[in-house]
């Protein structure tokens, strides 16, 4: 069994150490491959995610500095509200840029700051001899009848309006464009004060909202995206 062994030992062995040398090469020829095809997919997935980021934005949005670009498609929900001497609706924004901004009369700072931007606003833009936005003040205060937020809003500009409606009829408009309120009156105070969203809506001239101009506002920026916006 020794002899037998030791003669056909060896070549068996020699044969087996061939076969163990082989099968290491192939498996190092296989890791070989395999790291090259990741590395190759690496530099493919690099190479598109490159020309991702070096593709050219669009001019539009790359003039504004403020305004957030919405361009729905969908007009206005139907909405009727109450100013001196009639209501505001739908009908009105027909034919004309307007901006909106939701506020009250009692409002501390938030509110007067933006009438008087965007009566700077108006003044800028009546320089460059542009079509002027109509401005809308919407208040979400029961307390500001159609009567005095004309006589507020036009404090700041005689063409600015006033309107107003009870929650009911803010709706359509709180909820399409996204207007936070709340207002802290639990307490039966008349001196409340509201917690509301500071945003400007600019609606184009088939009712449908265009953009957002969202707080804190600056004229500068505000009149760059306006003309940007309504070219």
């Amino acid at each position: 069994m020794l002899v037998g062994s030791g003669a056909f030992g060896r070549p068996f062995l020699a044969t087996a150490l061939r076969s163990t040398g082989m099968s290491r090469r192939w498996w190092l020829a296989v890791a070989a491959v395999g790291f090259l095809l990741v590395l190759l997919a690496a530099g493919l997935i690099w190479r598109n995610l490159s020309v991702e980021r070096a593709l050219p934005l669009d001019p539009a949005q790359m003039r504004l500095q403020s305004a957030t670009v919405l361009d729905d498609d969908r007009p206005l929900p139907e909405f009727t509200l109450v100013r001196a001497g009639g209501t505001f609706a739908n009908s009105d924004l027909n034919g004309r840029w307007t901006l909106l901004f939701f506020g009250y009369t009692f409002c501390p700072d938030v509110c007067p700051t933006a009438l008087q931007l965007l009566k700077e606003l108006r003044s800028k833009l009546a320089e460059r001899t542009v079509t002027l936005p109509q401005v809308v003040m919407v208040s979400v205060d029961p307390r500001d009848d159609p009567l005095t937020l004309s006589r507020y809003a036009s404090a700041f500009d005689l063409a600015f309006i006033g309107a107003t409606a009870d929650d009911v009829g803010l709706a359509p408009l709180v909820r399409h464009l996204g207007v936070y309120y709340l207002r802290h009156d639990k307490d039966g105070e008349a001196g409340y004060v509201i917690d509301h969203s500071a945003a400007i809506y600019l609606i184009d001239p088939r009712g449908r909202l265009k953009a957002v101009f969202p707080a804190p506002q600056t004229l500068p920026a505000m009149l760059q995206d306006y003309l940007a916006l309504v070219r």
